[in-house]
């Protein structure tokens, strides 16, 4: 317990003095802000010009806006660890008591804890949904991308640097709920090997069907499952 407090203390301290990393702390609650008033202020335009009502989309708006804590967390958690094993902190690790294991538990539980705080802040904050207990699956499931995230960078970047680069390229899969929200199609199930898919249909598909709401909750956690499972040990691999 001491050693992971010395971790938080030491993580505060780099964040504080990284304006990337204290930037990406700041993003969810920017986009909390971002989106209360700009959406609010759209949809009173949008009413008043074309009489068109834009809260028919709100669940849609909101289970994109969801995916984007998690996904900035854990770009944070990834480039912290790229920057330990650039400082070569996993070598100091290996001669003390703390096991690498326990390291990289505390390395991607807090991230994760965090954005599960922050995800509900969000929802809670902007009002386009009302956030009840049944969301609290969709909830940790969003925040399970928190840690595939991190891994990802980690064990697929060589430096920060590169882990920033493939960070922005890996965002595209944030955008897959506008591609299953505007298209029709049977195919779309395809996307379903990316996270955010079963993320978005199980937040879309809370109001409607319970059974297919569940269905897509527990697919979409196997599916991070796997996710967790090759990253994990495909990180261990690079790390030793």
């Amino acid at each position: 317990m001491r050693t992971f407090i010395a971790f938080f203390v030491g993580d505060i301290k780099n964040i504080t003095r990284d304006s990337m990393l204290f930037g990406a702390m700041l993003a969810p609650v920017a986009l909390a802000l971002f989106v209360k008033y700009s959406i609010s202020s759209f949809s009173e335009d949008l009413q008043a010009m074309y009489a068109f009502s834009i809260e028919q989309h709100f669940p849609f708006i909101m289970s994109f806006v969801i995916l984007l804590p998690p996904f900035m967390l854990g770009v944070m958690a990834g480039l912290m660890i790229l920057e330990e094993i650039d400082d070569h902190i996993l070598s100091y690790i290996a001669v003390t008591p703390v096991s690498k294991s326990s390291y990289l538990l505390y390395r991607l539980l807090v991230p994760m804890v965090t954005s599960i705080i922050l995800t509900i802040f969000v929802m809670i904050y902007t009002g386009l949904v009302n956030f009840t207990m049944s969301l609290l699956p969709v909830v940790l499931q969003a925040a399970l991308l928190t840690p595939i995230i991190a891994l990802f960078l980690a064990s697929f970047a060589n430096n920060k640097v590169e882990g920033l680069a493939i960070g922005k390229a890996v965002g595209i899969i944030v955008v897959i709920p506008a591609l299953t929200y505007f298209v029709e199609s049977n195919w779309l199930f395809l996307l379903g090997v990316f996270p955010t898919f079963w993320i978005s249909e199980a937040f879309m598909k809370n109001n409607e069907i319970a059974l297919l709401h569940n269905i897509y909750v527990w697919i979409g956690f196997c599916v991070q499952g796997i996710y967790l499972y090759v990253l994990f040990k495909k990180f261990n691999r690079k790390a030793t």
